[in-house]
């Protein structure tokens, strides 16, 4: 079992590398973060402290530039229809610019019918999909009316079966214990967001002192679970640190610079935690958002160029996003030059670092083999693949996959 972020749902701040979230990994039956949210894009803001008792939140991760997730968008509008007279109100949340995601809702219009928002520096996907080891979009989550993370999975999953199990269940009165730990975790919240800005010392120890007696006389603020305030700290400020080292590595700061920031933060990181790591993902991330804008319409040849040739250079060990880029340069009908040799190169990197078992990972190179003319290998991998598996649903689509690469060399 994999240990638990005590505070993801109080901070909703923690953004650690994928090595790290192995380690700071939240669990089903958790106190949901708080949304943080930049700005509200279409609906009403949506408060979960206000939500709790009454209301069933569906918060989901997509991206306009991913076309899983506009698959998913009419799906999602659909159960928002079905399920609004029962109590549950659904949040897409997306990490781009408001400049990209309002026109694309609009575009959208009835299609998309539900809440959308912008996550405000990426803090409520810390405290869902990293928090949860969720690298995939899209992803969604359920919050039932006790305000605790229910369900978590692909929106065109068991959704709607989790969704009819937890609507069946009326709201209850908020108990008096139930409403005291309500707050308690508001003043967690607080006293997290205090570390962070480097609060006043007293204000703090005033806090603390109230956080630990309430945790002993609740049980836990958060179920069955002891708070640890010396280690909220410490991760708030190893956080503070890492927001800092981010916007050196956006800044192209020079690499005497990222090592003294290094040096600062690593006495604090958790274990597992490779700075390397950190600013190859963090480098893939944001050069590929520049690079899909500048190959939607929006770039220039010279512009797409050098961004390729930046893309092509970044060392990075996060599979599940190199996936996720490969299948939108392979698939994404937004893309005016597609570059089948860039998708290769992320499917093949992300096939040699799994452990060549995950069939989305395995699907996805076999695309871009095929479609880079190497009909013959894609197909030898899927045989394989598909006799490994033991999942029936999983080899059905492989053999989807198989039957289109066969069919025009037979």
């Amino acid at each position: 079992m994999l240990k638990r972020n005590f505070i993801a749902f109080a901070a909703g701040t923690l953004l650690f590398a994928a090595s790290a979230l192995e380690t700071f990994a939240a669990q089903i039956g958790d106190s949901a973060a708080p949304l943080r949210i930049a700005e509200w894009i279409k609906g009403d803001a949506v408060n979960l402290d206000d939500a709790k008792g009454q209301k069933i939140v569906v918060v989901e991760f997509w991206a306009t530039w991913c076309g899983p997730c506009k698959a998913s968008i009419p799906h999602l509008t659909e159960l928002a229809h079905k399920f609004a007279d029962r109590g549950v109100v659904f949040v897409g949340v997306s990490a781009e610019d408001a400049a990209k995601v309002r026109p694309f809702v609009d575009k959208m219009g009835a299609k998309m019918d539900y809440t959308v928002a912008i996550d405000k520096d990426r803090q409520t996907s810390a405290g869902y999909m990293q928090a949860y080891g969720q690298k995939g979009i899209p992803c969604a989550f359920i919050v039932d009316r006790e305000g605790r993370v229910a369900w978590v999975g692909h929106p065109m999953g068991d959704l709607e079966k989790e969704l009819e199990k937890l609507a069946a269940t009326p709201a209850a009165a908020e108990s008096p214990a139930d409403k005291k730990r309500r707050e308690a975790q508001r003043q967690l919240r607080e006293f997290t967001e205090l570390v962070a800005q480097g609060g006043n010392s007293a204000k703090l120890d005033a806090l603390a002192a109230q956080l630990t007696a309430l945790d002993q006389e609740l049980g836990g603020i958060e179920p069955g679970r002891k708070l640890d305030l010396t280690e909220v700290r410490r991760t708030v400020r190893f956080q503070s640190l890492i927001n800092d080292y981010r916007r050196a590595v956006a800044a192209g700061k020079s690499a005497a610079e990222l090592t003294k920031l290094e040096q600062e933060a690593a006495p604090l990181a958790p274990k597992g935690f490779k700075f390397e790591d950190y600013r190859g993902n963090f480098s893939l991330q944001r050069t590929w958002q520049d690079y899909y804008r500048a190959v939607t319409g929006k770039g220039d040849a010279a512009q797409i160029e050098s961004l390729t040739h930046r893309l092509e250079a970044i060392e990075s060990s996060d599979v599940d996003a190199q996936t996720q880029i490969a299948w939108t340069l392979l698939t994404d009908e937004g893309i005016k030059t597609r570059n089948l040799k860039l998708a290769l190169k992320f499917a093949q990197a992300a096939y040699a670092a799994s452990d060549k078992k995950d069939t989305d990972v395995i699907d996805t190179y076999c695309r871009a083999l095929f479609d880079n003319g190497q009909a013959g290998e894609a197909i030898r991998l899927l045989h394989q693949a598909i006799a490994d598996s033991s999942n029936a649903e999983k080899k059905a689509g492989l053999q989807i996959s198989l039957e289109q690469y066969e069919a025009p060399v037979k």
